[in-house]
């Protein structure tokens, strides 16, 4: 049985939840289009299979996964974001992904 007021609040929580999965999709869909500028900003030239592969996984942790990074592993994924563009090789990623990895441990 409901009580008069039942019908008003279902409707005010329809309403913010209506509101809150609006305000998700909008943090989401800005946390996208981050990454994805991040990426086109870094890829370029680059050829690199590896190259590409953490110039995507490192815009992903700068974009998406802000809050959980420490400054190191932000560091760290800044480094590969700035010295992996451009790569050719494999082999070239495979030191820069070292390089960066000694510079900034978790």
């Amino acid at each position: 049985m409901l009580r008069a007021g039942a019908p008003t609040l279902a409707i005010a929580i329809l309403a913010a939840v209506a509101s809150l999965s609006g305000t998700a999709r909008a943090q989401f869909g800005d946390q996208v289009q981050r990454q994805a500028q991040c990426e086109l900003s870094a890829i370029g030239a680059t050829r690199s299979p590896l190259a590409l592969s953490w110039i995507k996984t490192a815009c992903n942790q700068l974009a998406i996964n802000t809050g959980l990074l420490g400054e190191s592993n932000r560091r760290f994924h800044e480094c590969l974001v700035n010295n992996l563009s451009g790569v050719q090789l494999d082999e070239a990623a495979a030191q820069v992904v070292s390089s960066c990895r000694n510079a900034y441990p978790p």
